[in-house]
């Protein structure tokens, strides 16, 4: 056989193994704010204030500090959605360029918008814990000023269990969750001891915590995705099974009002509201709509 020739099956040979090989875990990466490295208080979070840029310079150094970790350990796709308040905190040009960003809001989804059953994977960067945690920065459930609990079948559920139905609604796990002590805490309590945590800080109180040395904290959260991801297996989808029962407690008896005139919606107590649903995504929505309505009050 000529050299071309030889050269030419080896080139061959080469790209039929390379299409053969199972490509890496694709994984998914919801981010929110109020978890993430060096955030204590509300200004930090908001776009009007000027603690605002450099929180907004952390949040990117956390997530790509885990998808560090993610690559190292075999990922094959990345997708990030940003999660927090108006959804356009990261800037683009700081993210790893070879993970795909998804920013802006309203979104159908919300935090878990661009999730299915493609993933193989779901972590969550920077979030908090639920309404009324002592010794949790920055804790509410979706709307601090809306919201003061949500129950489905009887179980309150933070923004982290809520979003991970999300996911097992499409048979996806949970695997890595990264915030402070008390929400890391939280996931293990509702995820199960299979999901993988990293705290970054200690909350001190709702507007304090102390810090891991930057240096450490970003290190964890390598290879706390690393770990993750390389023990992809253990952590077990979060699945809500219908009949579902959503519950929808409001801070005061005004913001329940206007959710009454949504079909199936009942009024449950002097501030709270609830409804049935077979579907949890479908629940989920109608979820988001009734805490809007609930804040135009």
């Amino acid at each position: 056989m000529k050299k071309s020739a030889l050269s030419f099956v080896v080139l061959l040979l080469s790209a039929i193994l390379l299409a053969a090989q199972k490509p890496g875990p694709k994984v998914y990466v919801s981010v929110d704010m109020e978890g993430i490295w060096g955030v204590v208080h509300g200004d930090q979070v908001s776009s009007t204030t000027a603690d605002y840029g450099p929180a907004r310079k952390w949040m990117a150094e956390d997530v790509n500090a885990v998808l560090k970790g993610l690559w190292a350990a075999g990922a094959g796709e990345i997708v990030v959605n940003d999660s927090h308040g108006g959804m356009r905190n990261i800037l683009a040009d700081m993210l790893d360029p070879r993970a795909s960003l998804i920013s802006g809001t309203p979104k159908p989804l919300s935090m878990m918008q661009g999730i299915d059953q493609t993933f193989d994977a779901v972590i969550f960067v920077g979030y908090h814990a639920k309404a009324g945690t002592a010794q949790a920065n920055l804790d509410h459930t979706i709307s601090s000023s809306t919201v003061y609990a949500i129950r489905v079948n009887g179980r309150e559920l933070p923004e982290l269990g809520l979003n991970a139905a999300i996911a097992g609604y499409f048979k996806v796990p949970v695997i890595l969750l990264t915030g402070d002590g008390e929400t890391c805490a939280q996931a293990k309590a509702i995820l199960g001891q299979g999901v993988e945590t990293v705290a970054v800080k200690e909350a001190i109180g709702r507007t304090a915590a102390r810090m891991l040395p930057r240096e450490t904290a970003l290190n964890r959260l390598t290879e706390g995705a690393f770990k993750a991801l390389k023990s992809l297996g253990q952590a077990k989808p979060f699945v809500l099974s219908p009949p579902l029962l959503f519950e929808l407690e409001f801070h005061n008896s005004g913001q329940a009002e206007l959710p009454l005139l949504v079909p199936g919606v009942k009024r449950t107590g002097g501030r709270s509201v609830a409804f049935s649903s077979s579907d949890y995504l479908e629940g989920f929505k109608l979820l988001r709509a009734l805490i809007a309505l609930g804040g135009v009050n």
